[in-house]
């Protein structure tokens, strides 16, 4: 990890203790940028990283006409969804670690090789993410491990099939963690859901290239969370 990127998790999780403390109540809109690298005497680029990592968490949010605001409903019961067993920190960092290898190429893959039948399989499962997240307020833990499963079952690969499957416990139980947040968070579980959604477009329309970009582009705005709320990754 970079010097800054070190900087950048500090903020974050100073600003997040000024949230959780009450000193930057739910709903109220936080220092400007400006004032922010006043405050931490850091450049604006290590502001806009901090920021970033709140936003991938679901804490924050931007309004149109600029400046950012603490979610409604972040309360009490929200950080405590947060804490991360030590023992657990390790699991999560090696698996996503594995994730970004593999699930990138899976993408690509897939939107070379998916048959129809695979690709309806995607959308039912995306259906019932959106009810279940959207509609229904949940995590949708067992939609969002399917959707995956299906992209990586339509590469037609046994290796990277075989991989997943002997994965499935520690993937459960990552993804347990990382998404519980997620339940008190309505603007957060949407941004998910259109990042599944993207991927799912991509594949569709059998564009490799884009497919594998969405896909890096959920997993490094599910890595910017990771940094905010586990120690040193």
């Amino acid at each position: 990890m970079s010097q800054k990127e070190n900087v950048s998790q500090m903020i974050s999780r100073e600003l997040l203790n000024m949230i959780e403390t009450g000193q930057c109540r739910p709903g109220s809109k936080l220092p400007t940028e400006k004032e922010l690298t006043i405050l931490f005497s850091v450049s604006r680029t290590t502001i806009r990283e901090a920021l970033s990592m709140l936003r991938a968490a679901g804490v924050i949010h931007s309004r149109q006409g600029g400046g950012s605001y603490v979610e409604e409903t972040t309360s009490s019961t929200f950080f405590q969804h947060m804490q991360v067993e030590s023992d657990d920190v390790e699991t999560i960092k090696h698996l996503f670690e594995m994730r970004k290898v593999l699930e990138p190429e899976a993408a690509y893959l897939a939107a070379l090789r998916r048959t129809p039948e695979q690709l309806n399989k995607m959308k039912q499962i995306l259906k019932i993410m959106e009810e279940e997240s959207i509609e229904k307020g949940t995590t949708a833990m067992n939609a969002d491990i399917d959707f995956h499963s299906s992209i990586i079952r339509a590469t037609h690969n046994p290796i990277m099939i075989q991989t997943l499957e002997s994965l499935s416990y520690l993937y459960e139980k990552a993804l347990n963690i990382t998404l519980r947040p997620n339940e008190q968070l309505k603007l957060k579980r949407k941004a998910v859901y259109e990042e599944h959604q993207s991927i799912l477009l991509a594949i569709e329309l059998k564009e490799p290239e884009l497919a594998k970009l969405q896909c890096q582009i959920h997993l490094r705005n599910a890595e910017k969370k990771l940094r905010l709320f586990l120690q040193d990754y």
